[in-house]
């Protein structure tokens, strides 16, 4: 329900005819576009896992880690956090391969993830106009991102996650404690897989330019103003606090309030928001398509056990 509220007081702070003047003017081909590149987008991150995963599970089908990537997919439209596709969606395929390989890949696809939208938002940091920000803005994201990338770092390091390991020994039951075990060696392992992490980290980078880009090119239809800048830092900022804090289904919420802040610091109406936000919901529905293959799941289910109760039946009437 508190997700509700920053949704709430946004359209409560609308104009609708202010509303339905911007809709008219707004560019016929936002919608088609971002709808577009978020399938696309979709597609990429199934099949930059399936790489990830390739080199300890080299007969792993690309068909079989995209099905779980789309039901992990349906399924974080309603858990907490954006980045809950990525714990459905090892958990699923650790059916399949090693579950300290599918872990420990959607670990560090994840971690990937933060990182580019890191490297794209400093970008943005550099180009904008430092007297359009805040005060204190720059340094606070400056000294984030520096210690994201000493984290992201120091978590191949033994010595550094030993620390952690000590504590989880007072925690956690054994079993638990050795299935993390496994996980933390699987990472370390890919340690000596850098080609694959190079390759996986360009293609990342690359999705997030196109994510982000939608992004700003939705502005652009919406405005007729061109924020890349403005869209480079906010945007994976808002992306990545949404990812990091588990207070709503999908992020919905947080990132609601989060474009509410953007869009006042860059000078863009509630009614252009309103839009905007409308516009990503589509993008959210998108995801709805994860659960085609729980449907095709459901209905062989259903056929077997109509099938085996046939059979039964007829070995009835032969007695």
């Amino acid at each position: 329900m508190l997700a509700l509220v920053p949704i709430v007081w946004i359209f409560s702070k609308i104009n609708y005819r202010q509303l339905a003047h911007a809709l008219a003017s707004t560019a016929w081909w936002t919608l088609p576009l971002l709808s577009a590149i978020i399938v696309i987008s979709m597609f990429l991150q199934g099949i930059r896992w399936w790489f990830l995963m390739r080199p300890f599970a080299s007969t792993l089908a690309l068909a079989t880690t995209l099905k779980a990537h789309f039901i992990g997919l349906y399924y974080s439209i309603v858990l907490p956090t954006s980045a809950a596709q990525n714990v459905i969606r090892a958990f699923i395929l650790a059916k399949s391969i090693d579950y300290s390989v599918s872990w420990a890949s959607s670990w560090i696809s994840g971690v990937l993830g933060l990182l580019t939208l890191a490297v794209l938002s400093t970008y943005g940091l550099i180009h904008i106009e430092h007297s359009t920000l805040p005060p204190g803005f720059f340094e606070s994201i400056v000294s984030a991102y520096v210690v994201l990338f000493l984290l992201v770092v120091l978590s191949f390091s033994k010595r550094f996650t030993g620390l952690f390991r000590i504590l989880f020994r007072k925690l956690l039951p054994h079993r638990f404690l050795a299935a993390i075990e496994n996980i933390r060696e699987a990472v370390y392992k890919y340690r000596g897989k850098s080609s694959t992490l190079i390759f996986v980290f360009f293609l990342t980078l690359f999705m997030q330019v196109m994510i982000t880009g939608a992004g700003c090119l939705v502005i652009y239809g919406i405005s007729g103003k061109i924020l890349l800048a403005e869209s480079l830092l906010y945007l994976p900022i808002i992306e990545i606090l949404c990812a990091a804090l588990p207070l709503a289904p999908n992020g919905i919420g947080v990132r609601e309030a989060l474009l509410a802040l953007m869009f006042r610091q860059v000078g863009l109406s509630n009614e252009q928001l309103g839009i905007y936000i409308v516009f990503g919901y589509f993008s959210i529905l998108l995801k709805l398509t994860g659960g085609i293959p729980l449907m095709f799941k459901a209905n062989a289910g259903i056929r077997y056990g109509a099938d085996k109760l046939q059979g039964q039946n007829m070995h009835t009437f032969s007695r």
